[in-house]
Parts: structure tokens; sequence; C-alpha cells
């Protein structure tokens, strides 16, 4: 018996997939649905009726950038509450089979002689998202480009820089001059086949990153590998010092400059039973799941469940005519014997997921308190450094929604900050 089977209070070895997967594309769908987050239909700058171009900013002036991601006629304008408790507004496009193209986002053919204010402003415009503190003029010490995915059933990245390796080196010097960052680190997961060879020691330091669950993760890589603390915007103002761009965005940044195109299309894996061959495609981004699933010739079975990013922190996904987002990486379909049925059982004290936890949390005290609607306890506690990878639930023998608890314990904690 090991040292993990007979303690159990390791973190549990969970693979990231290290098999090619090539990606086919699926055609534009007959209507794209865009959503808005922390949006209202009142933020939106076009009416029904609209004719609108792909790259286009649908928003209305000075309520910020929302792009329509196809050329089309717009059909509804509407809002929804997400399963994150956030407002969002949402735009239905009668798309056209042929893209006509806003002429706001210009080509930058030559990226080395580009200013960094030229480029991160085309970046931004281009729809690329996370680079917000970086717009802001937060200082960037590490710059991490990642070849891992973030959940082990996804393969974009590593199949990503396979079939584009010659863009990585010429998107790693542009981000370098944009971001001024003093350390670039090229994160690769350690059983990959593709190195990246075109990359030169002056450039960045490359270091192989087990392949292991939840390595992967912006922020235990930006923990690891960079400055400590991962880059972000949020109501409170900027944090961190770590910028993580995956091999997907950086080799997407490099395209679409270059022939001055919006980031519309997105790699999407697909998985419909465990164990099964992963499928990769490429859709555009307000696809709805149920054309993914239709032309793949994958069924969702009765009091089966659709999961979008993975199953150990992504989320359920209600109606199948939810749209592919921008950060919509995977898709899997679970069987009825497969969905994980939580219990409403007490906590039995074990400590399991605390020991899991890669932020070293009190997590069976925090989601007690955040059960019981304590959550000055859950700041004292920080909740705020979860990072929602999803283990704690993985291993806890009562199987309490111990994620859930966590992640609605965040978001009351952030409103409460942001009042004061």
């Amino acid at each position: 018996m090991g040292l993990r089977s007979l303690f159990g209070a390791l973190p549990p070895r969970i693979p990231y997939w290290a098999e090619a997967v090539p990606v086919e594309s699926l055609p534009l769908p007959p209507k794209a649905t865009l959503l808005w987050r922390e949006a209202s239909p009142g933020d939106v700058g076009v009416a029904v009726g609209d004719s609108v171009q792909t790259g286009q900013n649908l928003a209305r002036e000075g309520a910020g950038l929302f792009m329509s991601t196809v050329t089309g006629t717009v059909e509804e304008i509407n809002s929804l509450r997400g399963a994150d408790a956030v407002e969002y507004a949402v735009v239905g496009i009668k798309t056209l089979e042929v893209d006509s193209y806003d002429s706001s986002i210009k080509s930058i053919e030559d990226l080395a002689s580009a200013s960094p204010e030229q480029i991160l402003a085309m970046i931004v415009r281009a729809g690329f998202p996370g680079f917000d503190a970086v717009v802001k003029g937060a200082t960037v010490e590490t710059l991490i480009v990642s070849a891992l995915d973030q959940e082990p059933l996804t393969a974009v990245n590593p199949q990503i820089l396979a079939e584009h390796a010659g863009d990585v080196s010429v998107g790693i010097a542009m981000l370098t001059r944009v971001t001024g960052a003093k350390k670039v680190v090229v994160a690769i997961p350690h059983n990959s086949a593709h190195t990246a060879h075109g990359i030169s020691a002056d450039q960045a330091e490359i270091v192989k990153v087990r392949a292991i669950y939840p390595n992967g993760l912006p922020e235990i890589l930006a923990k690891k590998q960079g400055g400590g603390l991962l880059l972000k915007t949020d109501r409170n103002g900027t944090v961190g010092n770590t910028l993580v761009v995956s091999i997907e965005h950086l080799v997407g940044m490099v395209s679409c400059l270059r022939e001055g195109r919006p980031f519309v299309n997105k790699v999407v894996t697909c998985c419909d039973k465990p164990g099964g061959e992963l499928k990769n495609i490429l859709v555009r981004i307000g696809t709805p799941v149920s054309m993914a699933l239709e032309n793949l010739d994958v069924k969702l079975p009765p009091g089966g469940k659709l999961v979008i990013n993975g199953p150990m922190h992504g989320y359920a996904c209600f109606s199948d005519e939810q749209p592919m987002t921008a950060t919509s990486d995977s898709i899997l379909v679970q069987n009825p014997a497969e969905v994980h049925r939580f219990e409403n059982t007490a906590c039995i004290n074990c400590g399991k997921c605390s020991a899991v936890c890669p932020e070293k949390l009190e997590v069976n005290l925090l989601g007690r308190f955040s059960e019981y609607d304590i959550f000055d306890k859950c700041a004292e506690l920080g909740v705020e450094n979860c990072i929602e990878c999803g283990l704690c639930v993985y291993v806890c023998p009562a199987q309490r929604p111990l994620l859930h608890l966590l992640a609605h314990a965040k978001l009351v904690v952030k409103e409460e900050t942001a009042g004061k």
C-alpha cells in the first residue's frame, strides 16, 4: 500500500491529456448568441433589426467593448442571470455566411516595429480577454505563456503549440515589449512531445511542468513559476504581478493582429464518455452547444448532464442552447451514472479537503461557515484566496458541495467589500 492510499491526504493524481487531438472546423451557426458579463440591455448600443459586422463594437458609447463575432442582423436583445449570480446582456444575431469585417480593427504587419501602445490597443480591440490590468498600467513582473490546459479532459493548448509553433516566438517577443515583463516563462507539459524549439534562451525560460491537475491553472502557474500572484482586475482594483497567457490566445493574437481581424473562433474539446476519445473543434464564438454536439453526432442521454470547461472546476450547462464564449475550453457529456450527486450531510472532520487545498485553506471550516451564512468568518479565513480547483470536492467522503459553498462565500464577501 502506498503512502497516498495509506493516508489519503495527498492530492489525487489526475493527469492532463497527453495525446494529439487534431482540430476540425464547424460551419457558422444560423444564429449566434453573444453574452456580455456584468452588463444589461441598456448597455447595448444596437437595436433589434440592425445590421452588424464581424468585430463591430455592440456597446453603447462609453460603456466598454462588446464585440460581435459574426455578420448579420440583430434578432434579440435580452438579459439573464448566470450560474455565477452575475447579470449578462444577451444579443442574438441571425448570421450571414460571409463575414464583413469592422474597419476599426487595423492590421499590424510588422509587429516588431509597432509601438507597445499600438499593439496593446489592437489586442484589446480584437477581443482578447485578460488585459484589463495591463491597460490600467499594472506592473507585470512575470509573463507566463502556458501550453498546459486548465482541465484534464481538454486538449487545446498542446495541440495549438504543435500546429503553430512558428508563431509562438513572434508572440512572446510582442507581449514582452507590450507588458514590459522582467521575466518570461514558457510552461510546457512535462510529457509533451512538442517543445518550443524556436524560442531562444534570451527570449524566455522554458519550464516543463508536471502534467497533473491543477498545475495548469493560472493561479498555480503564477504561484509556482511566476511572481506569486496572478494579475487581475475586479471592482476593488488591480492586484497581482504575473500575467498568464495561453498558447491559444498568444497564437491568435499574432494571426489577428497581422490580418486586422477580431478574435472570433475558439478551439473547444468535446468528450462524450469516460476514457473516450477527445475531439477538438473550431467554433465561432456564439455557437450554441447543441450545434457542436449535433455536428459531432453526440447526444445527451436522458438524465445526463452537460458540463462546460471540465469536471473539476467547470460548471453545469442547463440548456444546450448556451453559447460558446472566448473562455469555453471544453464540453463534457455525462451519462446518468456519471453525474455526481451531492449529499446534504454534515462534515465528518476528516481533514482531507484542507490537506489537498493548494492554497492551504481551512476548507472544512469555510464550508460550514458558508453553509450557515457566517461570512465574516469566511473573510477572516481568506475565502477570497480559493481558486475553485475542485480538489476538495473530489476527495470529500461526505460528498459535500464544498466548491459551491466556497464560491458562494467568495461572491458574498466580494460584494460586501465593494459596498464598504
